[in-house]
């Protein structure tokens, strides 16, 4: 059976065979140089790719080390900034309270004078009761020719009006 089965096909074995071996020369004469050059473009796009990857992971590495590096020197500069704002902050507040107490002690001392104006108003008002009241007293001495008892009686009638009108203000 294989042996009527190779001579009835065997024409047809032969005629297949010798036409893929001619396929297999075209294709290696001419298909191998092109899949060949397709095959070493291709690694070569790949190899590029690969390098220029490898390039940017090198930049993207330096890129972050400069961001970093620009990172701490901002948060450098804000530390010194937010030393030097509480430092502004403390002189303007040292400068504040230093206004407002030259500004209560200006009023504390304008009050002084204004209670030693009036106190001083006040002796002069008493010295002239005083003198009122003395002058009325001579008078009252002098119209009535009066005698050492009753002059004793009206100088402290005198002294006592005087120490009440005192205690009065």
């Amino acid at each position: 059976m294989i042996r009527s089965f190779l001579e009835s096909n065997l024409i047809n074995f032969l005629w297949s065979m010798s036409a893929f071996i001619v396929f297999v020369l075209i294709l290696l004469r001419y298909g191998v140089k092109h899949i060949l050059a397709a095959v070493d473009a291709r690694e070569a796009k790949i190899t590029s790719e690969m390098k220029a990857a490898e390039d940017a992971y090198v930049r993207a590495k330096q890129v972050q080390s400069e961001v970093d590096a620009k990172f701490a020197a901002a948060e450098g500069r804000i530390a010194t900034l937010m030393a030097e704002a509480r430092k502004l902050a403390e002189n303007q507040k040292a400068e504040l309270l230093e206004k407002g107490r030259s500004e209560i002690e200006s009023v504390r001392l304008r009050s002084l004078r204004d209670i030693e104006a009036a106190r001083h108003s006040a002796l002069i008002s008493l010295r002239q009761e005083i003198a009122e009241i003395s002058m009325s007293v001579a008078e009252k001495i002098v119209r009535e020719r009066l005698d050492i008892s009753r002059h004793e009686a009206l100088v402290g009638e005198t002294m006592d009006a005087y120490t009440a009108n005192r205690e009065k203000r």
